[in-house]
């Protein structure tokens, strides 16, 4: 058994999942404390207990980072010594570990902004983190579908990670959850979603602003249960055909195009606004 903790306050959150891709492995079992839903590690009052057994297990440790140079937080990994028939009692019940490194039962990756190790970002790349029903926190490296369109697993939430992100331009997305409405929308960078809470997002929408986005193209395609799959378009709310199919797959990317200046973005940020009034009506905003 081992204990997953957070170094401190006042740094950036940790997600702790199994790595993907690493089959044979052993089991593991979780507990967490509260908010953590036995997946996220945002401060140092936070803990998870995770039960391995019958092999190792591979950990997939990623670090949420508000922005480029922001120190990376070194999960503190504690390993808890239990009797065993026939064997001496342990010298100490905790043993805790230094660094992320393989142990007798269990292995880490240590975390690396903003994507895994091993995950190549390409010169404009964006990757994708979200959170899986049943799965947890995976990660998607450019070009690479966040999530199964073959499967009916919710797609809970998600994370567009753009760490060489040009000047003058962003992406903005948010979604609308079955129950709970549209939530507000975030940056590259930001979290959207939900995590263990079973909601099913209905809706998603991406779209590319700042002052430069006119001369960026967004591609990407959004997949509904049902095997419906919605092409992305900037600022155009995706859904299936009912509104009520769920999402199970995302991928997008973002590439510089000059011809698509023309286009208009109804989510271009403006430096200005202008309010208009008439007699008898309300006020109407214009950009």
């Amino acid at each position: 058994m081992y204990i997953l903790r957070h170094p401190k306050q006042g740094m950036a959150p940790l997600s702790i999942a199994r790595a993907p891709g690493a089959p044979g492995e052993g089991k593991m079992e979780t507990l967490g404390t509260a908010n953590t839903h036995n997946t996220i590690l945002r401060d140092g009052s936070d803990c998870i207990v995770a039960h391995i057994s019958e092999g190792p297990v591979t950990l997939l440790v990623t670090a949420f980072l508000e922005q480029q140079g922001d120190p990376v937080p070194a999960l503190r990994v504690d390993q808890i010594g239990l009797d065993r028939p026939g064997a001496c009692a342990p010298s100490s019940l905790a043993q805790p570990a230094r660094h992320v490194a393989p142990l007798p039962s269990a292995r880490a990756i240590a975390p690396a902004p903003p994507a895994a190790a091993g995950i190549q970002i390409g010169a404009h790349g964006i990757t994708l983190i979200g959170h899986v029903e049943r799965e947890g926190d995976i990660i998607a490296a450019p070009g690479d579908l966040l999530g199964d369109p073959h499967s009916l697993l919710r797609l809970e939430g998600f994370q567009v990670m753009w760490p060489d992100r040009p000047e003058g331009v962003d992406l903005a997305y948010n979604i609308v959850v079955e129950g709970g409405g549209a939530l507000p929308m975030v940056k590259s960078g930001k979290f959207c979603g939900t995590r263990g809470e079973a909601r099913r997002i209905i809706a998603v929408t991406f779209a590319l602003i700042g002052p430069q986005a006119s001369q960026w193209r967004l591609d990407g395609t959004a997949y509904f249960s049902g095997g419906y799959q919605v092409p992305l378009q900037s600022a155009v709310a995706l859904s299936g055909p009912s509104g009520l199919e769920h999402l199970t797959a995302v991928n997008l990317s973002a590439t510089l195009d000059e011809q698509v200046g023309a286009q208009r973005n109804p989510w271009q940020e403006s430096a200005s606004t202008k309010v208009f009034k008439s007699n008898g009506t309300a006020p109407r905003l214009a950009s």
